[in-house]
């Protein structure tokens, strides 16, 4: 067959969180709608939660044995992360070879590193995508040796070669887009549209400080008869499943969200971490947003992320320390303050980039074809 009619072939390195591992499918899925035949391989770390979720879109994943780890490097897990390194590396180069692809597309975080550096001792063309307003360490290493790089924020811009950085906006699954309508999204969940519905999501792993949170303020949400939509994380579902008024009818607890954008679609107010993921998400959606940044993210990048909407008046920021003393106020606060919601709906709708994806994958195919 000739290389030249034959399917292209594509690597995807993504993983380690859902903010990594979301891009990596939402580019996956859009260039399959564009080429039905094209090859897409992913490479993610096992015992990572790609190893689950990846498969579930009907994609293939290689496995690698690399953690993330930041500042361990003169400790003994600093020696089993530089050899879990060498063995990723040596790893990836492995698939590179067998797989031959056309590009290799990296979405940050500690899984991309052996990827494209294998890409590029193969000689392979690179793409990068960062979701962050400042780049995580992969992606800055690599941008010198990637054909294109895509960004998301404006800020990340002074990181990056110029001549070869563009600002697309984060790419979101293509259900974001075309949510069901509230009164659907209730009647799914089984939840009452008359009562105000709160969505809080604490990161694809969950945040015990937000848990905790929640868990003071159960009995005056219960009170005021709102709903909660709350994904707790896996620490702590088994000691929320203990609280007893976490099993009121007004409270929706689970460990993890799989349909989220039915829950959007539902929600009234979104509570979240300030995931650059869920930042670009929300900023479709435009909902009530209420922010808490992360404050042990790498670099700091969910407070960079946050800041840039707190500037255009898009979201409300409560600092990780004051979360038990301010969070359960100003949802009560934000829930009875309808002016305040629609300015804030309307300042997220304009940070919104709904050609993200398709933009990216246009890039893509620029290179390939």
């Amino acid at each position: 067959m000739n290389h030249n009619i034959s399917p292209p072939k594509i690597i995807i390195g993504s993983g380690g969180t859902g903010g990594h591992i979301y891009p990596g499918i939402a580019i996956a899925n859009e260039l399959k709608k564009k080429i039905p035949k094209i090859e897409i391989l992913f490479i993610g770390s096992k015992n990572h939660m790609e190893m689950r979720e990846i498969p579930k879109w009907g994609f293939s994943i290689e496995k690698i044995w690399i953690s993330g780890g930041k500042n361990k490097f003169f400790s003994l897990s600093g020696f089993i992360l530089s050899i879990q390194l060498i063995y990723s590396l040596f790893l990836a180069n492995k698939i590179m070879k067998k797989f031959s692809p056309n590009i290799v597309i990296g979405t940050g975080g500690f899984v991309s590193f052996p990827t494209l550096y294998a890409a590029k001792k193969n000689k392979i063309p690179i793409l990068i995508q960062e979701q962050n307003s400042f780049p995580g360490l992969t992606n800055r290493i690599f941008s010198r040796y990637a054909n294109k790089i895509c960004i998301a924020y404006e800020q990340a811009k002074k990181y990056f070669p110029k001549k070869k950085t563009i600002i697309t906006g984060n790419p979101v699954r293509s259900e974001i887009l075309h949510l069901p309508s509230k009164e659907k999204a209730c009647i799914h969940l089984g939840l009452n549209i008359k009562k105000p519905i709160i969505l809080s999501i604490g990161g694809s792993q969950g945040s015990n400080s937000m848990n905790n949170a929640w868990i003071k303020g159960l009995k005056r949400i219960i009170e005021l008869d709102m709903q909660l939509i709350w994904q707790v994380g896996k620490l702590d579902f088994y000691k929320i499943k203990k609280n007893k008024m976490s099993h009121h009818s007004n409270i929706f607890f689970m460990e993890f969200i799989e349909n989220i954008p039915v829950c959007y679609a539902a929600a009234d107010i979104i509570v979240s971490r300030a995931g650059a993921l869920t930042i670009s998400e929300i900023c479709l959606i435009g909902k009530p947003y209420i922010l808490i940044p992360f404050p042990w993210s790498s670099n700091d990048h969910q407070n960079q992320n946050a800041k840039i909407l707190e500037e255009k008046k898009a979201a409300l920021i409560i600092k990780n320390e004051e979360i038990e003393k301010k969070l359960v106020n100003s949802v009560i606060k934000l829930v009875n303050d309808s002016s305040m919601k629609k300015k804030m709906s309307k300042n997220l709708l304009k940070l919104g980039k709904p050609k993200a994806t398709n933009d990216i994958v246009n890039e893509i195919l620029q290179i390939i074809l």
